[in-house]
């Protein structure tokens, strides 16, 4: 019995270490990860319940009317983006207290401001999308974004000392939120609304869970020196948020324009699921990697070798997963969706490519920014934004969402994705073929992987959920295997990279 309680007093004592971000930047950096990978993953868990349930209760067009709404709310937080948080997280002092106030003044101000400018604008909006139903949406969902504005600044404590675990209660709280509210008014009344009331309760959860998780208390009061500190250093974030949110949203904006609010909810589902595994991997990555490398700006050699390391790991986890779902749509969409939902298959297997290429490239706005370098962010997403103006237009007419699909990929695939890894490579005086080798290495894991789901997709003939289920084990099982023959016969070196992970945590 003695002995018993002994175990489970270490491993209790060992859970604690893992979960609690104690220790030096690695160890820090490591247990960030692993929560914010829980996050992520609770996360996701709870948006795909949603989808999935209320795709049975709810008609795409409602998708497609909130999703127009949350366009413009989000394309307005975005304009007036200030950068606040991350100029706090850059900032070398440990204790930013000093700053809060004067953040909650600001961002307070912006809530107000938008949420009165989408009222006035509601019926422009409306008409601009010819969706009359979207004026009453969007007006009540801008509550919204006027209660975020008075949430607690010192929530930025949670990335800026890596403390994940806080991060995830406030996040997956609030997600839980969105997803109760969202069900149970369907069950009632299955209509637009209940995505847009669960909106708002989404965002109420939010400020509520800011001051419950963290002790500071801000009062209102202004420091001109300290915003102007502030904003000198995030206007290049202020400049890359409007434009990756044109860069990132405007081909949601342009088919819910050309095409309807119908049409624009498949091709919302279809991002949102292809791109599902690189969000969280980017989403990990991004938070973690950014405060980081902020500790380690001024080593190089530091620097350089942890943006490889993680490179490897990322593209190791995101290529599987993405060459996944582009072989396992049709089954997925007919096993939890319905049949009402295929036309997105075709646009969910060429966005997956898109969802390959992000979760590559998470990491290289961390380094631009820990660098110096924000101005990137903000040249490549104009330049981006210019080069899929020109095609998108005539892919939509002739192809559709798929054609859309295909424009955004394009560009990134051929343009954009050179270019990202030259200016990376840069950034950390590293080398360019380095990059290339690391992108290169587990895709022919990947590609077999493909091969081998495909073959017993044609030999299997079951249901659309035992397919699914079939398909995943299978394929997981393949990558696996070529994971270890390609280690075995190249200096790939990933499986030493996971036991050094195994080692940390």
């Amino acid at each position: 019995m003695t002995r018993i309680l002994n175990w489970l007093r270490s491993l209790a004592s060992r859970i604690k270490t893992i979960l609690t971000p104690e220790g030096g930047l690695l160890e820090q950096s490591v247990t960030g990860g692993i929560w914010l990978t829980a996050l992520n993953i609770s996360g996701r868990i709870f948006q795909i319940l949603t989808l999935v349930v209320l795709a049975r209760l709810l008609d795409p067009r409602a998708f497609g009317i909130v999703g127009l709404a949350s366009l413009v709310i989000v394309g307005l937080r975005r304009v007036s983006k200030l950068g606040l948080d991350d100029a706090l997280i850059y900032n070398k002092d440990e204790n930013v207290d000093r700053y809060l106030n004067t953040v909650l003044v600001m961002k307070g101000v912006r809530g107000l401001v938008i949420g009165g400018l989408v009222f006035v604008a509601a019926p422009l909006i409306g008409q601009f999308f010819s969706e009359p139903a979207l004026i009453s949406i969007v007006r009540a969902m801008a509550i919204g974004s006027v209660v975020m504005g008075f949430q607690n600044p010192a929530i930025v404590y949670f990335k800026k000392d890596l403390n994940f675990h806080k991060e995830f209660a406030y996040e997956v709280g609030a997600e839980a939120v969105y997803f109760i509210v969202a069900f149970a008014y369907a069950l009632v009344n299955p209509t637009v609304w209940a995505l847009a009331f669960a909106y708002i309760a989404r965002n109420v959860a939010r400020f509520g869970l800011s001051y419950l998780l963290h002790e500071y208390r801000p009062w209102p009061s202004f420091d001109t020196d300290l915003a102007r500190e502030m904003i000198d250093y995030g206007k290049w974030i202020t400049g890359s948020s409007i434009l990756n949110y044109i860069s990132n949203e405007g081909d949601d904006i342009f088919v819910g324009w050309l095409l309807g609010s119908a049409t624009l909810g498949f091709y919302q589902f279809a991002y949102r699921l292809s791109n599902a595994p690189a969000t969280e991997v980017t989403h990990v990555i991004s938070r973690v990697t950014f405060p980081a490398y902020s500790k380690i700006q001024d080593d190089m050699e530091a620097l350089r070798a942890g943006f490889y390391r993680t490179i490897r790991l990322s593209t190791f986890l995101v290529a599987p997963m993405a060459v996944g779902i582009a072989v396992v749509a049709e089954p997925f969409v007919l096993a939890f969706l319905g049949e009402q939902w295929l036309p997105m298959v075709l646009p969910m297997q060429i966005l997956a490519i898109y969802g390959l290429i992000r979760g590559y490239i998470a990491s290289f706005g961390s380094v631009w920014r820990a660098t110096g370098n924000q101005d990137y962010l903000v040249k490549l997403q104009a330049l981006t934004i210019g080069l899929i103006a020109i095609p998108i237009y005539p892919a939509a007419t002739e192809f559709g969402i798929a054609g859309v699909a295909a424009t955004v990929v394009g560009v990134y695939v051929f343009i954009m994705m050179p270019l990202d890894m030259y200016l990376a490579a840069a950034a950390v005086e590293g080398s360019l073929q380095r990059l290339a080798i690391e992108f290169a290495y587990p895709l022919p894991g990947a590609a077999a992987m493909a091969a081998v789901v495909l073959w017993v997709q044609e030999m299997i003939s079951v249901i659309p959920i035992v397919e699914f289920a079939v398909l995943v084990v299978v394929g997981a099982a393949t990558y696996a295997v070529s994971v270890l023959l390609m280690e075995a016969g190249s200096e790939w070196g990933i499986i030493n990279e996971l036991r050094s992970l195994v080692r940390t945590i």
